[in-house]
Parts: C-alpha cells; sequence; structure tokens
C-alpha cells in the first residue's frame, strides 16, 4: 500500500501514537487489565461504583457509565475470559477491518449490550446493574462470523475442553445460550447474576455493523477480504496524494512552482502523475516502471517541502 513504500512517506506521528492505533486491540485489552488491577488493589477487587451502569445512574445523570462499564469486572474469571475473547477475535476482525472500523464494533456493541440489558429490565421491572466487556466481545465474535462464517477454529469449552467447529456455527451456539439463559433469568428461573441480554445485545449489533458494510452474503476468505481491504486502503491512500499534489498549485512563490521544473504545475500533474496513480489503483505499485517511480518520487519530495514551509 502507499503509505508502507518509503517514497510515499511523508512526516510521521510519534511511534506511540502509531502503535496505539495499529494495535488498539492490545491496547483495549491492557486497559481493561490496568483497570481491573486497580479494582484489587485500590477497592478490594470491586468495581467502582462510579463507573458501574445501571438504570439509578443514568438517572443520576451518570450517562458516561455507558462507556466506563465496559472496562470494569466481576472476579478473574470475568475478566480473563473477555480478555482472551477480544484480543483473539479482535486481532483476526482489525487485520480484515482496518482499526477504525474494529473501534466500531467494539465501542457500539458496548453500548448495544448496555441499551438491551436497560431496556430489558426497565420493561420487566428487574433494575440491574452491570459491568464487563462482554458485550464487546460478542459483537467481535458476530461481526468475524458474518465475514467468515465457515472458518474452522478450536474452541476451548471452560478453557480445557478443545471443541473444534465452524466459525459460525460457535457463535451461534453461545448467542443461543446467551438466549436461554437470560429467558430463565427474565423469568425468574435461574438467575445467574449475568447480563445475558447484553450479549444478545453486543452480538446483534456487531453483527448489524459489519453487514452494513456489505459483508454476510456467501462464503468468503481471508485471501478476498485482505484484498478487498487493501483496495479499500489504497484509494483512500491515493485519494490523499491527489489532494496534496493539488495544493502545490496554489502556491504563488517563484521557489513555490519548480515541481519538477514544470512551467504548469497543474497541467503537469494531470498529464504526468495522474496516469501513474491511476496505474497504482489498476494494477498496484509493483507495475511501474524505474522511470513512473523516480516521477512519483519527486513529485512526493515536493509535497515533503512544502510541508516543511
Amino acid at each position: 500500500m502507499l503509505h508502507d513504500r518509503d517514497y510515499m512517506r511523508g512526516r510521521q506521528s510519534p511511534n506511540w501514537l502509531q502503535w496505539m492505533w495499529s494495535d488498539a486491540v492490545t491496547l483495549l485489552v491492557v486497559i481493561n487489565v490496568a483497570v481491573f488491577l486497580m479494582q484489587v488493589f485500590v477497592n478490594d477487587g470491586r468495581p467502582f461504583e462510579w463507573g458501574v451502569l445501571s438504570m439509578s445512574a443514568l438517572a443520576d445523570g451518570r450517562v458516561w457509565t455507558l462507556f466506563t462499564h465496559m472496562f470494569l469486572h466481576h472476579g478473574i474469571f470475568h475478566i480473563l475470559g473477555n480478555a482472551l475473547m477480544i484480543f483473539f477475535i479482535g486481532k483476526a476482525l482489525q487485520s480484515l477491518l482496518g482499526t477504525r472500523n474494529l473501534l466500531y464494533v467494539y465501542f457500539l456493541s458496548g453500548l448495544g449490550g448496555a441499551v438491551m440489558e436497560m431496556a430489558i429490565g426497565w420493561v420487566a421491572d428487574q433494575p440491574s446493574a452491570m459491568v464487563g466487556a462482554s458485550a464487546c466481545a460478542f459483537g467481535l465474535l458476530m461481526g468475524l462470523a458474518v465475514m467468515l462464517p465457515q472458518e474452522k477454529i478450536t474452541a476451548m469449552i471452560y478453557f480445557i475442553i478443545p471443541l473444534r467447529m465452524k466459525l459460525w456455527n460457535l457463535a451461534m451456539m453461545l448467542m443461543g445460550l446467551s438466549v436461554v439463559l437470560a429467558l430463565l433469568q427474565l423469568f425468574n428461573i435461574w438467575d445467574m447474576q449475568i447480563a445475558h441480554f447484553a450479549h444478545i445485545g453486543g452480538g446483534l449489533t456487531g453483527w448489524w455493523f459489519v453487514r452494513t458494510l456489505g459483508y454476510g452474503g456467501g462464503p468468503i476468505t481471508y485471501e478476498r477480504l485482505w484484498q478487498e481491504r487493501q483496495q479499500r486502503e489504497q484509494s483512500r491512500e491515493l485519494a490523499g496524494v491527489r489532494r496534496k499534489l493539488r495544493e502545490v498549485t496554489t502556491r504563488k512563490s517563484s521557489d513555490d512552482l519548480k515541481l519538477l521544473e514544470a512551467p504548469d504545475t497543474k497541467d503537469f500533474i494531470e498529464r504526468e502523475i495522474d496516469p501513474i496513480l491511476d496505474k497504482i489503483t489498476a494494477h498496484g505499485i509493483t507495475s511501474l516502471t524505474e522511470a513512473e517511480r523516480e516521477l512519483l518520487q519527486r513529485a512526493r519530495n515536493e509535497i515533503i517541502n512544502r510541508d516543511r514551509h
């Protein structure tokens, strides 16, 4: 992709910002674990009251609990299960959808789960408080299952029993189990003190969001998804390059008009640079000749010089 090539790199962001963006899944897991450790050492392992989501909290104006509850957990197994699920499923989803869509799935699923849990509790007059990233994890699972329904994975039941099955079947099994347990809890048959409706809401939100991106038709493969993502990112990069190149034409000093020593910068870009960018879109960067690479390199240098002045 264009931003991976030396001759198309402009000024770089700080390394820590690059890491936060490129490895958002690890960052989410680290934040969840760090908050849990704070609970252990500061609050005897209990979730911080100011971050717990409930109808009373929302009525009191603590709307931030719609987000903070996603980073609080009850006990080691709660955080362990969610962290593992988020890490492995999130990594796969990020590699296919990119960081921005990964974060959309994560936080929208958390919100979707919270809304469903609070709404059902309010309608059934069973107010509850909830914490945890389980709705986020279910959203990631359903999102990946929509994209790779036929992908076979090995699930560890109770972290001990290995079970190999298709990803879609695993997602449906967990969603179905959540529905059954949610109904048992709703009718006071078996109250496990778990926000099962949040799991359902999170899963449905993740499913919905990935479907809105155009996935979920027939079975597809990692290779096809990766190619589609490359094409999307390449199109965005090309649009950015064209925009920067055309900005050169708005400058007025004599020094600013020396792009490749062309008498008319705008015409030069349209005549020489645009065809190269179109060729990259159609056939990839590897299709460029040495002369075309050199021309693009010189144009890139002009962009950098402009940014420095």
